[in-house]
């Protein structure tokens, strides 16, 4: 199952994502994850409010990844839209709906 190429990738957990968790995280920190459908970028969710952005395959513990807040506490689900422009993220404890342009 190694080299088989999934149609989506939402688990914070694998070889093509171990990039994603920075030092200090624990396994619990990371709460969502979402490949883009050209295979180009991930976004996840994190329990300190922040929207990450790194490049896939993300598989080097020392990755440049770009952050962005917008919500008060813990981000509970992040996904691309068609085309890959747009990202939609969900609060946890502030319960809103964030729409985020990829540039």
């Amino acid at each position: 199952m190694r080299d088989v190429n999934m149609f989506t990738y939402t688990c914070t957990l694998g070889f093509p994502v171990c990039g994603i968790w920075p030092v200090g995280y624990d396994g619990t920190d990371i709460n969502a994850l979402c490949r883009s459908h050209d295979d180009k970028l991930v976004v996840t969710a994190d329990d300190f409010g922040l929207v990450n952005l790194f490049r896939y395959p993300c598989c080097n513990p020392t990755a440049e990844w770009s952050s962005f807040r917008g919500h008060s506490a813990h981000v509970t689900k992040v996904r691309f839209l068609q085309g890959n422009k747009e990202i939609f993220s969900l609060g946890g404890r502030d319960q809103s709906i964030i729409q985020w342009g990829v540039c």
